[in-house]
């Protein structure tokens, strides 16, 4: 069968690369992204990178729209310029795993604590509480990667604008958790490789991506505790006032459940229930559930496709798909559960990445090229493997994502991409 697959680690882009602000401040320099300490120089001839709706989208808290390397007009580029693209790209993406290391052992909270005081890597590594010759070849790459400083005499030092962007809870939170993702999806690498032989599996089965329902948890919780109740619930007309009276919510794909508790914290009139395909994360919702004392709100591993449609006829006021549509192998088919189960005038959110449908059509869209990459890891081989599976992928877009919903027999009641959002928002009603 199909699955509930959750919420991409795209979720993870969108919500955390736009929702990531950085104040106007002289001692807070808005920062660049790092090409392993080669600065990407784009022609200013370069049109700004336009989002599918809306303003150009930019670096967390960078002014105007970001430029990525190969962004460039086809024509502008010769044999040595593409070389050097490509040096770098490869070169960042080494320098990723450090990055990954440095949030994961704690290492850039630590040097970030110092406040400018620079430290020899014993000092370091005595305050981490790790090994100094782990840190020690860390801060190699670090330095290199001028992301770390070290003076004449050999100490090394986080300067501030940088310590204000990694330190704890620093502007690039969440830039560090995606830092994270790479390591992680390596681990399927070759799963995915033999997917991609004629005699090769469809897909990469879920059972695979042990770690992704927890690092997705912390992805999403991060953009939810921002945005669900200031601006999410907002964007939906009335919803406020609902929630506030009371009505019925279901969170499709709703993985360790950290939208639907805050939900249920703040509306206690009504109630939530959130299903997801894997056990460990609904396990794991339920514990929070039980921790916070919660009765308004329950969880329930099943997989959307079995959906009880009949038992569940217009028994939901509201239900929310965020970034877990593209991830199931019929989504069109659950779509049409979701119709029959909405009450007379209910609705549905749709989450998805903003993107169009036709690849050419995303070649000026910041992080296409991640959001296709982590799509190939993950989305679109997990949605594969299931039986007759579609493998829409996260890059499914705004055009075969609206038709389908159509198609699902939902009236489409707006579309919309709003600022500081990496989503387009689907708002629907039941036909």
């Amino acid at each position: 069968m199909g699955n509930t697959a959750r919420k991409p680690f795209v979720r993870f882009i969108p919500k955390l690369l736009q929702s990531t602000s950085m104040e106007s401040n002289t001692n807070r320099v808005p920062p660049k992204m790092s090409t392993g300490g080669l600065a990407a120089s784009p022609p200013p001839a370069i049109p700004a990178a336009p989002s599918v709706n809306g303003p150009g989208l930019g670096p967390p808290g960078g002014a105007g729209p970001m430029i990525m390397p190969g962004m460039g007009q086809p024509g502008n580029e010769n044999l040595p310029m593409f070389g050097n693209r490509i040096a770098q790209t490869i070169n960042g993406g080494f320098l990723t795993l450090s990055l990954a290391a440095g949030y994961q052992t704690g290492l850039f909270t630590v040097l970030a604590n110092y406040e400018g005081t620079p430290k020899t890597s014993h000092e370091i590594a005595a305050d981490a509480g790790l090994k100094e010759r782990y840190v020690r070849e860390w801060l190699g790459a670090m330095v290199t990667g001028n992301i770390v400083d070290q003076d004449e005499d050999g100490r090394f030092v986080l300067p501030g604008h940088r310590a204000a962007f990694l330190g704890e809870n620093g502007f690039g939170r969440e830039l560090l958790i995606l830092a994270s993702a790479l390591p992680m999806q390596s681990k399927v690498f070759n799963n995915v490789m033999e997917c991609f032989q004629k005699d090769g599996p469809s897909g990469v089965s879920y059972d695979h991506f042990t770690e992704f329902h927890h690092f997705m948890s912390v992805m999403s919780n991060v953009w939810w505790e921002k945005h669900l109740i200031a601006s999410f619930v907002p964007s939906v007309p009335g919803l406020n006032e609902q929630l506030e009276s009371g009505i019925s919510v279901l969170d499709l794909g709703c993985g360790e459940g950290g939208a639907s508790i805050m939900l249920a914290e703040r509306f206690p009139k009504s109630r939530f229930h959130g299903i997801d395909l894997v056990e460990d994360p609904i396990e794991h919702a339920r514990r929070a559930e039980a921790e916070k004392k919660l009765d308004n709100i329950s969880f329930e591993v099943m997989d959307a496709h079995d959906i009880p449609a009949e038992a569940w006829a217009e028994s939901y006021d509201f239900v929310i798909a965020s970034d877990s549509l593209h991830d199931m192998a019929h989504p069109t088919e659950v779509i049409r559960i979701i119709n029959r189960i909405l009450t007379p005038q209910g609705r549905l959110s749709v989450l998805e990445v903003n993107a169009h449908s036709e690849i050419r059509q995303n070649k000026m869209m910041p992080y296409a090229s991640t959001f296709y990459t982590n799509s190939l890891f993950h989305c679109m081989t997990d949605s594969l493997h299931a039986e007759g599976g579609e493998g829409k992928g996260n890059m499914w877009g705004r055009e075969d994502t609206e038709a389908s919903l159509t198609a699902g027999g939902l009236n489409v009641l707006s579309v919309d991409a709003p600022e500081g959002w990496f989503n387009v928002h689907y708002l629907c009603q039941k036909s």
